[in-house]
């Protein structure tokens, strides 16, 4: 049955946009923001005069935060200045695209990567929680370079409520209010303490036994304590003797993508990723261990607009995720396939991993003549796809 077309058409008292998701899909499933959008804005719209300034948003989805605030905005007060934070490539780029659609001026100076600086004199920053907890420790961590006072807001969908939020969110700013529900979400007040705000464990190191390294991984990239069991299973059935380039697609910390790089030494390695903070875990790691490697970083979504390094590759490393935020949603993972089979070399091989259950190797034939599975275990199937089909 066909589903009817998702709402783009967002409307909240600060205003009345259209947004969509970024890339943006045929038939999309998924709107462009939720009740905790809705409820952060509340939530600021109930601050009156104590929101006058520019505003600090971290980890806006799709824009419906910035791009509310900003259409509200006071210039004789703030400028019209909001800025926004965040580790998703995606995001960012939704970001930009409904400004255009919405006809807004957006400079480019008003995004910052994680570890690039915040304006340190916001008049409140609003939050919406982060799937990964320690992305959200780390950004906690950093409000108290702030002055003290400052209104900070969170607010999370009631089914994706995180275990500990309060006591993690208590442990960074002190005390705070829980406050009352609406919108199928829930949220915060608190502001930044006089007192100094403890520092957030992060990056943490990772063991990776087999080859005596210890990998930086930034707060929010996948595996933070130890190497997941695909990544080890995966680095195993890494192949020896390529002679072109090769592709570490959804590198995360780059623990397979340096494997690849250590076994065909003098092939050129790409690491891409749609996280700012993956591909700057990877960029660290190969520095450290790998210097005399050629290496390429892309940040973006999959293998489109390469901006350096080569653009076709004789082998395409990819563990592919299986959700879209807290979504599950293979459209990602189809969407890289189709890539990886527009991008290979002739003779090229794109070498997949995944949870048996997903069944990769029916959409891989969709996209490829040759599918074979070269190893796994009781849990996880490795895939070896091979001449494209035509498009």
């Amino acid at each position: 049955m066909t589903q009817p077309p998702v709402d783009t058409r967002f409307e909240h008292p600060l205003a009345r946009l259209t947004l969509r998701r970024y890339p943006r899909l045929r038939n999309e499933t998924l709107r462009a923001w939720d009740g905790a959008d809705l409820y952060l804005l509340d939530e600021y719209s109930n601050l009156g005069a104590a929101a006058s300034g520019a505003p600090l948003v971290l980890n806006d989805q799709c824009g419906a935060l910035a791009l509310s605030l900003r259409a509200a905005s006071r210039p004789e007060q703030d400028g019209g200045d909001v800025y926004s934070s965040g580790d998703s490539w995606l995001a960012r780029a939704a970001l930009q695209a409904n400004a255009r659609d919405n006809e807004m001026d957006l400079p480019d100076d008003r995004w910052r990567w994680p570890l690039e600086a915040w304006p340190e004199t916001p008049s409140v920053v609003l939050i919406r929680v982060p799937k990964q907890m320690a992305l959200l420790e780390a950004q906690l961590s950093r409000l108290g370079s702030m002055a003290p006072g400052t209104p900070v807001l969170l607010a999370w969908m009631d089914k994706h409520l995180p275990g500990g939020l309060v006591d993690r969110v208590r442990h960074y700013l002190g005390p705070l209010t829980l406050l009352r529900g609406r919108h199928k979400a829930h949220g915060l007040r608190a502001e930044v303490p006089a007192h100094p705000v403890p520092k957030a464990s992060y990056p943490t190191r990772v063991a990776v036994r087999e080859q005596d390294w210890s990998l930086t991984v930034h707060a929010g990239v996948f595996a933070q304590q130890q190497l997941d069991i695909g990544a080890r299973l995966f680095m195993a059935s890494v192949p020896r003797g390529v002679t072109g380039p090769i592709a570490d697609l959804g590198c995360g910390n780059g623990v397979i993508g340096m494997t690849a790089a250590q076994r065909n030494p003098g092939v050129p390695v790409t690491f891409c990723d749609e996280s700012w903070l993956a591909v700057e875990s990877a960029r660290d790691n190969m520095q450290r261990y790998l210097p005399e490697e050629t290496a390429h970083f892309h940040l973006g979504n999959g293998l489109s607009g390469l901006a350096e390094g080569p653009e076709r590759f004789a082998l395409i490393l990819l563990n592919p995720p299986f959700h879209r935020g807290h979504a599950v949603d293979d459209r990602v993972a189809r969407m890289l396939f189709r890539q990886a089979a527009q991008r290979l070399l002739p003779g090229g091989v794109l070498q997949v991993i995944g949870n048996r259950h997903l069944r990769y190797d029916s959409i891989l034939q969709r996209h490829f003549a040759q599918v074979r599975q070269i190893g796994g275990d009781s849990r996880f199937v490795i895939l070896a796809a091979s001449d494209p089909k035509p498009v």
